[in-house]
């Protein structure tokens, strides 16, 4: 029998993070590179909460009433982090 692992760390493993914890130092590089690869996942309502749990943690705002709004929130935030600056791109 094999656990069924959540959203989080899905992202997590597929962006080659060691630790859960590593996703909120991607670079901005990184972060569009996932916003690129979510933008391919249509998200389920019945994964309501899989995908506010991500928008929470990684953009730290409160969640979303719909699947979609979270998914579309959180590419946005992945892209266009606000507070946040930029890294140089040397």
């Amino acid at each position: 029998m094999t656990a069924e692992q959540s959203l989080l760390d899905l992202i997590s493993i597929q962006m080659g993070c060691i630790y859960l914890s590593d996703l909120k130092l991607l670079t901005d590089t990184q972060r569009a590179l996932l916003a690129h690869k979510l933008e391919f996942l249509t998200p389920r309502e019945e994964d309501l909460d899989q995908w506010n749990d991500v928008l929470v943690y990684l953009a730290n705002v409160p969640p979303e009433t719909s699947a979609h709004g979270a998914k579309t929130h959180l590419i946005q935030h992945l892209l266009h982090p606000s507070g946040r600056q930029r890294e140089s791109t040397k």
